[in-house]
Order: structure tokens, then C-alpha cells, then sequence
């Protein structure tokens, strides 16, 4: 089965909030097994096991916060890790007899949830045969032998035995409940996402062939209108001017899937240089200017507060944002309506809001505004295949930011996004440093 990085990473994060709970458990396990049961635990090496646990989960929990694409070895690495100290805390607490073997046995459980089948099988046959290379050095003397159930009364013993194993036994099955759940709840997501996202790529291809058959029935009969030498030149040129338009919005449209699709195979790369947020949102508004004059509409800009402010990005992606929004806006706002950008800086990050006075997006629509695909007002006659919102929350999360969406039906919306800030760029000014 094939798994994306960010799935991965998903499951690594409880990998990593299990193991937590594991070392804490094990922890007072430990101590109450050697002080109630009275049995023989060797500390030294049970706290050297902890520790590298505790050591290798932070290290790996660390880098769960930054985008990477090797999260799947980052889950071999993890887990390889996991069953050298789970085989270590079985052969120190008794071998064969050790409670932590359901938790070694739980483990597979685990490879088998988070990585792809064939590194699955590949660690399920390593834990078989890692106990029986550590028993056997056990057996011919390399190792010595850790025995904590001898020496007290049979019946006693038997109490301890179970008590132990019952305990360990029922949480082994907890967690195993609520893993299964887990999964099952997020493969039920799963396929509602599937199916809702095919039902908008069905839509979408419709919108598609629509969006295309437009265009390209206006270049055909204006191609026509052009030849015909009864109109007059200045007609002419008329024609000519909108078969321009219509192969420009075609091309646009055509670029726009390549882009998604580039975006969402992780084909697109970003050139990270340091460039002035305050120049990029003035520049973007400029691109819009003309669109909105049409409609008598003013573009406000409030960015005076970042004007001395360095962002580190694609400054080409980041215009593309906010150009989209601005499209946007102006798409779905009527005449003589308002449309501004808002930006500031709130710690390390800018927070820039493109806000509008139009339509304003239902609220059952604001959680599917940013699928692929996805319309507002399909019986409007406005262009556009639904893909641009899509294309910009792919391109904030590139740059480690987020966006959301506040509206009212009516009063129009606002669409805040952030971008990370760079304290120090290089004295050349064209590189970022963390």
C-alpha cells in the first residue's frame, strides 16, 4: 500500500504521543513492580533504555514540525529504533518471562498501520528473529541471564505472574482497540474524501469543457468575422482583439491545472530568497488595478506598519496568492464596492487579509472553498474552473503559513493568510538564515 509523506507524518505524530505515554508507564510500571512485588529489577539499565528513548522521541518530534520528504525514513528509522530498546527491555527484565513482550508483540501491530506493506513484512520478520539472536547469546553464555520470578513461593509467585501479565495484557489490548479505531475512523474520512473529491472532479471536467468550448467558439466565428472584408478595419481589429482575449483566458485556464497538478505530485519548486512583503502585496494590486477600474472599484492597501519588513519565500508564488484573492474579489464584487489589503506583523509572521464587500460565501460552502474544483454560484456566468482558491492554499502551506476564510452572506469576506518572517538575511541580502 502506498502512503503520502503527509499521511506518514500524521501517523508518526501518535507514534511519537504513544511512545511518550509508553515511557511514562514503563517508568512507574517499574517502580511498583520492584517495590510492591519485591522483584529484582536491574535499574541501571531499565533508566539507559528510557533515556534513549526519551532522547531519540525528541529528536524525531522535533522534526515533525518542519516540512520534509522523508518522513517514510524518518518511520524506519523510528521504529527500527523502537524494537532494538523493546528487545533490551525484554532481555533485562526476564526474556521469555518479560510483561514487555505483548508490548513487542503490539509493535508490529503498529509497523503494520504506519509503514507500506513491503517495510511491514520486512520488520515483522526483523522481530521474530531478534529475540531468538538475543536468547541464543543468552543460551551459550555471551550474555547473562536476567531471572525476576524466582525465589518466593509458588502461589505467591503465581499472583505476581498474573497480576503482571493481566495488566499488561489489558492495556496491550487497549491500545490495540483504539488504534484499530483509529484507523478505521480515518479510513472512513478517507472515503468520504475520495468520493467527494471525485464528485468534483466529475463537475469539474464538465465545467471544464464548458470553460473551453466558450473561448474556442468565440476564436472560431470571430476568425470568421475577421476575414470577412465587408466590416471595416477598426471592427476588424475588434475581432482580432477578442480572439486574444479568449486564447489568453484558455492559456490561463490550461496553466492552471498544470500548476495544481505540479503542486500536488511535489514537482514545483519554490526560490527561497529574501524579498520586501510590503512591495510584493503594492505590486500585486497594481496587477489588479485595471480589472477593478472597470467596475469603479478602489483597491486600498494598509501595509505601511511591514514596510522595513523581509519575508523569506518565492516572492513570484506569493504575489501569485495574492493576486488570486484579488481576482477573486473582484469576480464576485459588484460596482462601486470596496476592495482592500490589510497587512501586519504579529511576531514572527505577517498576517495579510484581502477583504472584499461582495457576495459574501454561505456557510455550508466556507469549509469546501479551498477543494480543487469547487464553485461558488455555478449558475453565475463568471470565468473561471474553480481551481485558483485551491492553488493558493497550496502555495501559503509551501511557505509554512496558513490561511482561513471569515464571510457573511451579503457583507462580502476576508481571506488572511501568514508568511513566516526572517529575522536575518546574509550581509548579500540574497540569502535567508534561520
Amino acid at each position: 500500500m502506498f502512503f503520502e509523506q503527509s499521511e506518514i507524518k500524521e501517523r508518526l505524530r501518535w507514534l511519537v504521543r504513544l511512545r511518550w505515554l509508553g515511557c511514562v508507564a514503563v517508568f512507574i510500571a517499574v517502580h511498583i513492580v520492584r517495590e510492591v512485588f519485591r522483584l529484582d529489577f536491574p535499574m541501571l539499565p531499565v533508566y539507559v533504555i528510557l533515556l534513549s528513548v526519551v532522547a531519540y522521541n525528541l529528536y524525531f518530534q522535533n522534526r515533525l514540525k518542519f516540512i520534509s520528504k522523508d518522513f517514510l525514513k524518518d518511520a524506519i528509522t523510528q521504529i527500527g529504533l523502537d524494537y532494538i530498546t523493546l528487545a533490551a527491555a525484554i532481555y533485562f527484565s526476564g526474556g521469555c518471562d518479560s510483561p514487555f513482550l505483548y508490548y513487542y508483540i503490539f509493535h508490529i501491530v503498529i509497523t503494520g498501520i504506519i509503514l507500506p506493506r513491503i517495510w511491514a513484512f520486512g520488520f515483522a520478520g526483523i522481530a521474530v528473529v531478534l529475540p531468538f539472536i538475543v536468547f541464543g547469546l543468552k543460551h551459550i553464555g555471551i550474555l547473562p541471564h536476567f531471572a525476576i520470578f524466582t525465589d518466593m513461593p509458588v502461589f505467591f509467585a503465581d499472583i505476581k505472574v498474573i497480576s503482571i501479565y493481566g495488566a499488561v495484557f489489558i492495556s496491550t489490548l487497549i491500545l490495540t482497540a483504539y488504534f484499530v479505531t483509529y484507523l478505521s475512523d480515518k479510513l472512513y474520512k478517507k472515503q468520504e474524501e475520495i468520493n467527494r473529491l471525485y464528485l468534483s472532479q466529475s463537475n469539474f471536467i464538465a465545467n471544464l469543457a464548458h470553460e473551453i468550448k466558450t473561448p474556442l467558439n468565440a476564436v472560431a466565428g470571430f476568425t470568421a468575422l475577421v476575414s470577412d472584408e465587408s466590416f471595416s478595419e477598426e471592427d476588424r481589429n475588434k475581432f482580432k482583439a477578442k480572439i486574444n482575449e479568449a486564447v489568453e483566458y484558455v492559456n490561463s485556464l490550461l496553466n492552471d491545472i498544470m500548476e495544481l497538478s505540479k503542486i500536488e505530485t511535489g514537482k514545483i519548486m519554490l526560490s527561497i530568497e529574501p524579498f520586501m512583503i510590503a512591495d510584493t502585496i503594492r505590486e500585486a494590486a497594481d496587477i489588479l488595478y485595471l480589472r477593478a477600474k472597470e467596475k469603479n472599484i478602489n483597491i486600498s492597501v494598509q501595509a505601511d506598519d511591514i514596510t522595513s519588513v523581509f519575508c523569506c519565500g518565492d516572492e513570484r508564488r506569493v504575489k501569485e496568492i495574492i493576486v488570486n484573492l484579488l481576482d477573486n474579489a473582484v469576480k464576485y464584487t459588484p460596482d462601486n464596492g470596496k476592495i482592500g489589503i490589510d497587512a501586519h506583523r504579529i511576531n514572527d509572521h505577517v498576517e495579510i487579509t484581502v477583504w472584499d464587500t461582495g457576495k459574501g460565501i454561505p456557510t455550508e460552502s466556507i469549509d469546501k472553498i479551498f477543494d480543487a474544483y469547487h464553485r461558488l454560484y455555478e449558475e453565475e456566468k463568471i470565468k473561471g474552473a474553480g481551481l485558483g482558491l485551491s492553488i493558493v492554499k497550496k502555495l501559503v502551506e509551501l511557505h509554512r503559513g496558513n490561511i482561513r476564510v471569515e464571510s457573511e452572506v451579503g457583507k462580502g469576506s476576508r481571506f488572511i493568510f501568514t508568511m513566516p518572517v526572517k529575522r536575518k538575511v546574509s550581509e548579500s541580502g540574497k540569502n535567508c538564515l534561520d
